[in-house]
């Protein structure tokens, strides 16, 4: 589509060239003007530009539709970026998931060694007190072996065997006192122990409860992307509607503008025709005159040499480059715009005869009224946006005569009258001529 809207409008420009160049070329009586050859010239580059601006223009309604399409994508361009970060959210939750159970593994695992590293020990430790007990109730219940010895003793028992049962003795008493020194140890070990499967517990506990939490946003964020993914694809859904909406009003916009560069050449063909016929005629009335003005009742204006307002208003927007309200696209304001109501009457510049009265996409309702020669060059005018016509096309009429309404319709964005003025069939600023 690209492709051949450019190859439309090359052919466009080029036809627009070879016109504007045969134009120059059907006006002898004025090709010797050089102020009259520098406004064709800024004229043709008027033409060219405007058919090489053609396919960029487009109606309110592909204006609206694209601006719709671009609203669109960003919204879509935007819950793309969502579900894109709650995506890499979930993956990361995802990764620390199985982070935290690999570690959560490995505490649970060290933990269950020290439990049973524990459990084995309070037995050995039990057994310990045991037997440590067991000791001192035979004890009791043998009585006192340095008191057995020295009984002994007394009893007649001779002193070697007394020192052999005190050294016996001591033995005895060393070993219980190193086994008790032992239990203390075990003692000391076994809390140490304690607290470690305690804090081991503790560090359980804490990974459990960041896993569950984890786990509990992990599944938050599926849900979210679930939704976002949904939302997402109902968004492409629209953004392709929009789309096709677009190209559709596009390539509406495409056909009217084909069809009016075909009704611009057919009615520049025709003001041309006008323009050579004038002036020629004006030639043979000046050669036959000697210097006559040329008048011909039918196509001059004998009562001025200038222009009255079709309006009394304020101007709103001047002839030359400027930026245009409906497409945004910077080119020549080819007239000068009155700032009146809807409804207003216009009233003809100068006397003359209505040649064109129709209804064009940009120009909305025109009349355009050829008023022959003034100041020795074809004068044409014409009146854009109108509401309603007062005359028919053909008519004559005389300067003042109401000829129709102001409005609104083509590419404007208010009541107003759009006033142009073509001198040999060229625009021109109509404030040199009011």
């Amino acid at each position: 589509m690209v492709k051949l809207a450019v190859g439309r409008r090359r052919a466009a420009v080029s036809a627009l060239l070879a016109l504007a160049l045969g134009i120059g070329a059907m006006a002898p009586s004025v090709a010797d003007d050089k102020s009259d050859l520098k406004d064709r010239k800024r004229e043709v580059n008027g033409k060219i530009e405007d058919a090489q601006q053609s396919y960029d223009e487009s109606s309110k309604a592909y204006a609206a539709a694209a601006k719709k399409l671009k609203a669109a994508q960003a919204v879509l361009d935007k819950a793309q970026a969502r579900l894109s970060e709650t995506r890499a959210q979930l993956a990361e939750a995802q990764r620390r998931d199985a982070e935290m159970q690999r570690k959560l593994e490995q505490t649970q695992a060290r933990l269950e060694a020290a439990e049973r590293s524990l459990e084995k020990s309070e037995k050995e430790l039990a057994k310990a007190e045991v037997g440590i007990q067991q000791f001192a109730i035979e004890t009791l219940q043998q009585g006192d072996p340095s008191l057995r010895a020295v009984s002994g003793l007394l009893q007649g028992k001779s002193t070697s065997e007394f020192s052999e049962q005190m050294s016996i003795n001591s033995s005895i008493a060393d070993a219980q006192a190193a086994e008790l020194q032992r239990l203390d140890a075990r003692k000391v070990m076994l809390q140490i122990e304690r607290d470690a499967v305690e804090k081991l517990r503790d560090q359980v506990k804490k990974q459990r409860e960041q896993a569950a939490a984890n786990l509990v946003r992990m599944r938050e964020l599926e849900a979210d992307a679930e939704v976002q993914a949904t939302k997402v694809a109902g968004l492409v859904g629209e953004r392709e509607v929009a789309r096709k909406a677009a190209a559709k009003i596009q390539a509406a916009d495409a056909a009217k503008v084909a069809a009016l560069e075909a009704e611009r050449s057919r009615v520049q063909a025709r003001l041309q025709a006008i323009v050579r016929q004038e002036l020629a005629e004006a030639r043979r009335r000046a050669a036959a005159n000697k210097g006559g003005n040329g008048d011909s009742g039918d196509s001059s204006d004998s009562g001025s040499s200038s222009l009255m307002h079709p309006v009394s208003g304020p101007i709103t927007s001047r002839y030359g480059m400027r930026l245009h309200p409906v497409t945004g696209i910077y080119k020549l304001h080819d007239g000068t715009d009155f700032g009146v109501g809807c409804g207003t009457p216009i009233r003809a510049a100068a006397s003359g005869r209505i040649i064109e009265q129709y209804y064009n996409a940009g120009y909305g309702n025109r009349v355009i009224i050829n008023h022959g020669v003034m100041r020795g060059k074809s004068v044409i005018t014409t009146y854009n946006h109108l509401s309603a016509y007062r005359r028919s096309s053909g008519a004559r009429v005389s300067r003042g005569d109401v000829i129709g309404y102001v409005g609104s319709t083509g590419y404007s964005t208010g009541c107003h009258l759009h006033f142009m003025v073509l001198v040999n069939g060229s625009t021109t600023n109509p404030m040199n001529w009011l």
